[in-house]
């Protein structure tokens, strides 16, 4: 029986670095918009918890496949 080929992007190593590059990406653009913005809109801290629940959720996805 053959073994089945994968490509490289399904590899479990680089779905763990682009995971935790993308959390960590949106967890530094809520933080640059909350320094650059002190006094928030409702509207604006949706956008932030939004970003700040995805980024904490691709992160422990990063250390979860890893796992």
């Amino acid at each position: 029986m053959r073994p089945i080929r994968r490509f490289p992007i399904s590899s479990t190593s680089i779905v763990r670095i682009v995971a935790f590059v993308a959390g960590v990406l949106m967890l530094v653009a809520a933080a640059r918009f909350v320094a650059e913005l002190p006094s928030v809109m409702p509207g604006n801290a949706a956008g932030i918890l939004v970003l700040v629940t995805l980024g904490t959720i691709f992160v422990l996805a990063a250390i979860w496949l890893g796992v």
